[in-house]
């Protein structure tokens, strides 16, 4: 018999066999080949994934890989298609805070933790791009502030040193692009001059990869009249605005390059009706088009591949809405009606498909966008906090106080 020894032993403690990331390897793995849990894990909610990443090593790996996060992005919005999320931004009513909901139909609203100081008397949202949202305060596109809900992080974009030229800019209007090449998310912030100006638009853009700002390139004039873009699709946002020509001034869609980084200008329609309303409507740009009456019909024209508008149909009549909140990427069309009942319009049957009235809001108060949620990160996020019930009602009775104390009423300030 040879000799008991320390090589005919087996070794004891962690061995490979036992480990837990082998374990792991043998269940994901083995089982099933790492495409099928690719596949599978890519159709997951963010709330599940993000519990999953404590499975193993290699999916918590995987959930930050940027392969995975845009085959999840890409399934996430192909799913909203068919039963879109909305967010929703309002103006509370007793303590005029702002106010950020979710709402999945025909499931009920569920307020967000908001990462926008509630202080600030406005808040404008641009996006969602790529799952990220960008909030900001007008007229001067300050407190830019970049926000994914389904990851519960945000960041507060630091300004450019630029500033506005008193006489020359009305204002700066903000928009968001992302560029999937690069895996960068941008924002633009352009200080738009005065109508009949011959002077340029200063146009600069940060980039969330870098972290910085730089200026662009503009000898294009054109008049900008709104705080933020009209239509982000596919990563590219679009505006409407005024173009000088010989004939005077006209109306003009603007859309911006992002390998380029330049502004280019779109064909136009040609004779339209008294409103227009810029959207995405299954990965293309759509305009809404129609005028204001009892029994009003909608026109949807959609930009082709090649930059051809194309009227693809005519929805109405539509009777009792008060004016367009938007549309959704599956053609939804989101109105309000007189007494503040949004409600979801489907486009083929002109029929309401759901009814939900914001009781606590503020009339006229309401911006409704789609979101379709992603993983997508960059440096620098925080966690948003998460506002208690306690601070809630705190900030409520301090707002009432200092109406009560503006208006010359007994309040209850203290001063210490």
């Amino acid at each position: 018999m040879p000799p008991k020894g320390k090589g005919n032993r087996k070794k004891k403690g962690k061995g490979k066999g036992n480990s837990k990331e082998t374990k792991c390897k043998a269940t994901s793995d083995l089982y099933f080949p790492k495409e099928v849990v690719f596949d599978i894990l890519s159709r997951l909610p963010v709330k599940d994934l993000l519990q999953f990443r404590c499975v193993c090593k290699q999916w918590n790996k995987l959930i930050y890989k940027p392969n995975f996060i845009a085959a999840h992005f890409r399934r996430s919005s192909s799913l909203q298609r068919s039963c879109s999320s909305l967010i929703i931004g309002s103006r509370h009513q007793e303590s005029n805070n702002h106010v950020l909901s979710l709402y999945n139909p025909p499931d009920s609203l569920v307020e967000l933790d908001s990462p926008f100081p509630c202080f600030f008397p406005n808040m404008y949202i641009v996006g969602p791009t790529n799952g990220i949202v960008c909030l900001f305060n007008p007229p001067w596109g300050e407190l830019i502030t970049l926000w994914n809900p389904a990851m519960k992080q945000y960041k507060m974009v630091q300004l450019s040193e630029s500033l506005p030229i008193q006489g020359l800019h009305s204002l700066a209007s903000v928009g968001v692009a992302f560029n999937y090449q690069q895996n960068d998310l941008l924002v633009l912030r352009i200080f738009c001059v005065e109508l009949l100006s011959p002077v340029p638009n200063h146009i600069e853009m940060y980039s969330t990869k870098t972290g910085r700002w730089k200026k662009l390139k503009n000898e294009m004039v054109f008049y900008i009249g709104e705080f933020l873009c009209n239509a982000i699709v596919k990563g590219v946002p679009y505006w409407f605005v005024c173009m000088p020509d010989k004939f005077g001034v006209r109306a003009v869609f603007m859309r911006f390059d992002v390998g380029k980084t330049v502004f280019e200008k779109l064909p136009s329609i040609g004779p339209r009706r008294q409103h227009q309303f810029l959207v995405d409507l299954e990965n293309s740009l759509c305009m809404l088009d129609w005028d204001h009456k009892d029994d009003c019909r909608i026109d949807v024209w959609v930009l082709d591949d090649v930059d051809r508008w194309s009227m693809k149909y005519s929805v109405g009549p539509l009777i009792g809405f008060d004016r367009i909140l938007g549309c959704l990427r599956n053609g939804d069309i989101v109105a309000k009606n007189d007494k503040g009942v949004v409600f979801l319009c489907d486009p083929i049957t002109s029929s309401i498909k759901e009814k939900f009235s914001l009781d606590t809001s503020k009339v006229g108060s309401h911006v409704i966008v789609d979101y379709s949620e992603s993983l997508f990160l960059f440096a620098g996020m925080l966690p948003v906090k998460k506002q208690d019930a306690q601070d809630k009602l705190a900030r409520k009775k301090i707002t009432r106080a200092c109406l009560k104390f503006l208006m010359g009423q007994p309040s209850e300030i203290v001063i210490p």
